[in-house]
């Protein structure tokens, strides 16, 4: 690499990290209503079809909404109020199911997916193709 690459490559990696340091003061701690939003998007509304609570126009959904809100308000950590949730609703109410014993084949399947169809497109590249007659 010749001393101008590296120069170059020296003031991205600088611009970058300076970026990353500014964006991280920049963004600060999250209020609460970005927290309720976030939790909202994290809990399955229970009457409608795959849509967070966040997303949802049901009157379930914005009563739950109004809970987090509280809790939130309360200041209860984002695992309290998810945990009350799962508590009263099971596991199939958040949409980020935790990594456990139980939901492992939810984990470990789309990576053996992809690890398996990875494998298989290797394997066929490494083939000497036939030879036309």
């Amino acid at each position: 690499m010749s001393e101008r690459a590296r120069k170059i490559a020296a003031w991205v990696v600088t611009l970058g990290l300076v970026a990353t340091v500014v964006w991280g003061f920049l963004a600060g701690e999250p209020t609460e209503s970005d927290r309720v939003f976030a939790l909202g998007a994290r809990i399955k509304c229970p009457v409608c079809q795959g849509e967070s609570i966040q997303e949802s126009p049901s009157e379930t959904a914005m009563a739950m909404l109004d809970v987090v809100a509280e809790k939130v308000e309360a200041g209860q950590t984002d695992e309290q109020i998810l945990e009350y949730f799962t508590d009263r609703y099971g596991d199939g109410i958040r949409l980020d199911p935790r990594f456990e014993f139980r939901t492992m084949l939810l984990w470990l399947l789309p990576a053996a997916a992809l690890i398996g169809g990875g494998l298989m497109i290797w394997s066929r590249r490494r083939r000497p193709g036939e030879e036309p007659s």
